[in-house]
């Protein structure tokens, strides 16, 4: 039997040390000990949590421990955790302290963190595609029509062109339809053609032998589609690509050859090219900014992929989608939208497309309100539209600012709305005053 009174400090000490969140209670769930580090994943004070039951926190409590007198140990056990903002998915690991009275029999319940974006991380790492299908949102007829349209082609070893507007997704798509193939277990490599200086993209690409200029490496160096050989490479923005390079890759499509910078020997790599752009490669052919014989070659199988303002009975989806998703990811408890809020955000005409209503949602939940003056349906965080706003932007902030920028903004304009008054800025924003001051710190405010 464990006495909480015998030597109290120095457990609680090694308790506390422990980075996971410790509980301990009795077989009727009594608390009787937390750590810090499970009130700062669930957000309940001690006192607050020290009156609970462990019935009130974890989800299905009483069918996970319902053997708990014939298993001594349960690990890894993925259950819903209520927390004060919102249901996380945490891991519990349970480990009961058998005792001759029943009464005195305790139980030592672990909780941890869900890692999956170190699971995602360690996929890309090696070379996974992580997106598929039944994570692309959408009701609208015509973009389930071009899912289905991309689910029949992804088995052929034809080249992909998929166009549309920045944001509207086109590596998710790439990805999805590399793993419905079966090329899903080898590499999915991307690679940005825009974002490779011209000098290196062939060495980037085929690779480069030992000595072929510079600073190579000793013995050589593979390229992304020896990489991916067996796999799939994805071209990301393909209009940017130099012309003398486009002359290489429509060999590479036509022969299945590749040649190494500095080598002579023709090396055969089995790939599945698929290429994205949000230029109109058309224009660019009559610009003479791109090959036509290599637009021909990769547009075999085009998917033209609509953007957000054409698919405007999938906005409630999507919103609904990154409120749950993005509360979650912040710990931060959703923000209700009203039916008449929901309308202008449908009738808005997100010029960024999907990645501009992930941002909005995210900075609705990091605001944690939505301020009426801000949805205009003639123009979102329009400034002429929020002249009674606590937030004031530029017109096409949304498009060209990330968070960190955003939330700049945003303590500006909270402090210079309170007269330099911190104090009082912090309480409004639901803040800490040494947050605050963080925060100032960090963003160079004043």
């Amino acid at each position: 039997m464990i006495n909480f009174n015998s030597n109290k400090q120095s457990f609680e000490a090694f308790i506390e040390s422990i980075p996971e969140g410790i509980m301990i209670c009795n077989i009727y769930g009594e608390i009787k000990f937390v750590n810090s580090a499970l009130l700062q994943i669930t957000g309940y004070s001690q006192e607050c949590i020290m009156d609970m039951n462990i019935q009130d926190m974890v989800c299905n409590w009483n069918n996970i421990t319902s053997n708990i007198h014939n298993i001594s140990i349960q690990q890894n056990i993925e259950t819903s955790v209520k927390s004060v903002k919102n249901i996380l998915k945490l891991n519990l690991n349970i480990y009961p302290l058998y005792t001759k009275k029943m009464d005195d029999r305790i139980i030592i319940v672990v909780f941890k963190e869900i890692k999956k974006k170190r699971k995602l991380e360690e996929r890309r790492l090696e070379g996974k595609a992580i997106y598929t299908f039944d994570k692309i949102i959408g009701k609208n007829k015509n973009f389930l029509n071009i899912i289905e349209y991309s689910k029949k082609i992804s088995n052929s070893k034809s080249t992909i062109l998929i166009t549309g507007e920045s944001g509207t997704g086109k590596e998710i798509f790439a990805q999805a339809i590399h793993n419905y193939s079966d090329r899903k277990e080898n590499v999915f490599m991307a690679v940005n053609c825009g974002a490779i200086p011209e000098k290196l993209i062939e060495s980037e690409l085929f690779g480069y032998e030992e000595g072929a200029f510079t600073g190579a490496k000793k013995g050589g160096n593979l390229g992304k589609f020896e990489i991916a050989n067996g796999g799939t490479v994805f071209l990301d923005e393909i209009g940017e690509m130099p012309v003398e390079m486009q002359v290489k890759l429509l060999r590479v499509i036509e022969e299945g050859l590749i040649v190494r910078v500095g080598g002579y020997s023709q090396i055969p790599v089995n790939v599945r090219i698929i290429a994205a752009t949000n230029k109109n490669l058309k224009e660019e052919v009559e610009n003479r900014n791109f090959r036509r014989d290599l637009f021909y070659r990769l547009n075999v199988l085009p998917i033209p992929l609509p953007p957000l303002r054409d698919r405007k009975d999938d906005i409630c989806l999507l919103v609904d989608y990154y409120m749950n998703r993005i509360s979650k990811k912040l710990n931060k408890r959703k923000i209700k939208i009203t039916s008449d809020q929901m309308d202008k955000l449908v009738q808005y005409e997100w010029p960024g497309n999907i990645r501009e209503l992930e941002n909005v949602i995210e900075f609705f939940i990091n605001i944690e309100h939505i301020d009426e003056n801000i949805i205009q349906s003639e123009g979102l965080f329009k400034e002429d539209n929020v002249k009674n706003s606590r937030i004031y932007y530029d017109g096409d902030f949304m498009f060209n600012m990330n968070l960190e920028n955003l939330e700049k903004t945003h303590i500006e304009n909270v402090i210079r709305k309170f007269k330099g008054n911190f104090t009082l800025a912090a309480k409004a924003m639901g803040i800490g005053r040494n947050t605050l001051y963080r925060k100032i710190k960090k963003y160079n405010i004043y």
